[in-house]
């Protein structure tokens, strides 16, 4: 095991994506996660997409590779004990079942602190356990997309509004709620507490990850809106097509800095001068007609000619990019973007890399996610010292897996 996580162990009572992402990332990190499953299984299992031959679905794997996994009924008796026996042993809970039916199966935090006190127990919602809504189902799509407020902003210009990425509200939440876990044990090990209770929203995440639009509205009452690529105030910040269809980002947010260098390299030295455009406030003035001005210029040549020149002339720019171009990306692959992650069979898959490298104490994923039930047997026997005699009558009583 690598990480700086490494002796820290985990159990994961969470399904779909917010809660496993959790516990992908503190695997990554080295924890030792086991995830608890009903015998039905996360039903992520069974969301598969148009051209997955693997046996588990690629969004699956993502978020639970290097787990442990166990099949159990909680609901029953015996069930609810091997889960309170896992829990005694372990550093952190996490869920992101609604705790209106964590406190029905008994593993609210209250339940769970009885049995260890120096429990890390981290909990995530859509909107928050003190609210009218602590106890509504949604998904990202509906609490960190759709009710706050960031699909109104990024609507198409016609209102229609745009949907969003798969779970791109649920890993942002994973991966801020793994930080506070982070914290937590930091603040365990100092003696600042012995053990606490977590929690985090996908709408809280949301307002941060809006924390701009957010704050400016709060401090001054300004509505925020889309913009139009032809209204943006600054022309010298906005995307722009180049002649083979390709689109290039312009960077030059402190554009008076740029500006004559700018007008220089692209050809249009005369603009340097043009009372429209020769400062930042006359260009925003102006900031339609020179949009359509440089849409003109800037499609005469293809991206690659254009690069070219920036580069040779300190003119920050990006590229817009398709999935495709991200992966061949030298930049985003020489970064640690990807990442081989065991298969379980002697080789290795590529998958999307958890976000944060550590110098001395770096991590390798520990193994491909399980399938469903794969540890339970080992986990009993050889963890929490169930006989084969017992094992096998709580299969046969159809309490696990």
């Amino acid at each position: 095991m690598t990480g700086p996580l490494q002796g820290v162990r985990v159990v994961e009572l969470a399904v779909w994506f917010a809660g496993p992402a959790i516990g992908g990332i503190l695997s990554d990190w080295g924890a030792d996660v086991i995830k608890i499953e009903p015998l039905m299984g996360d039903p992520l299992r069974g969301l598969s997409y148009i051209g997955e031959q693997q046996s588990l679905p690629s969004g699956f794997e993502l978020d639970n590779r290097g787990k442990r996994g166990i099949a159990v009924d909680l609901k029953h008796n015996s069930g609810r004990d091997i889960g309170y026996e896992l829990v005694r042993s372990a550093d952190v809970f996490f869920s992101n079942i609604r705790y209106a039916g964590l406190s029905r199966l008994g593993f609210d935090y209250e339940s769970l602190r009885a049995i260890n006190k120096r429990l890390i127990y981290a909990h995530v919602s859509g909107f928050g356990l003190d609210t009218p809504d602590a106890d509504r189902p949604t998904f990202d799509v509906g609490a960190f997309w759709a009710r706050s407020g960031f699909a109104a902003l990024l609507k198409q210009e016609d209102g229609t509004p745009t949907t969003p990425r798969g779970a791109m509200g649920d890993h942002a939440t994973g991966a801020n709620m793994a930080g506070g876990i982070a914290a937590a044990l930091y603040a365990r090990e100092r003696g600042l507490a012995e053990g606490q209770f977590l929690s985090t929203s996908l709408t809280r995440t949301a307002a941060y990850q809006l924390g701009q639009d957010m704050n400016l509205a709060i401090r001054t009452g300004a509505k925020p809106t889309m913009t139009p690529r032809s209204a943006q105030k600054n022309p010298l910040m906005n995307p722009y097509k180049t002649a083979e269809g390709r689109w290039i980002w312009l960077l030059m947010l402190e554009s008076d800095r740029f500006w004559t260098r700018f007008v220089n390299v692209i050809g249009q030295s005369e603009w340097g001068e043009d009372l429209r455009f020769v400062d930042s406030s006359r260009r925003a003035t102006n900031c339609a007609e020179l949009t359509s001005l440089l849409d003109d210029v800037l499609s005469k040549k293809s991206l690659l000619e254009w690069a070219t020149v920036f580069e040779a002339n300190d003119i920050w720019w990006a590229p817009l990019q398709e999935i495709e171009d991200v992966l061949m990306d030298e930049s985003f692959v020489g970064s640690g973007g990807l990442i081989d992650v065991p298969d379980g069979a002697g080789g290795t898959v590529q998958m999307v890399a958890s976000p944060i490298d550590f110098s001395e104490t770096n991590w390798a994923p520990q193994g491909p996610a399980p399938q469903l039930g794969a540890h339970t047997e080992l986990i009993l026997s050889d963890e929490l010292g169930y006989g084969w005699e017992t094992i096998v009558a709580l299969k046969d009583q159809g309490i696990i897996l």
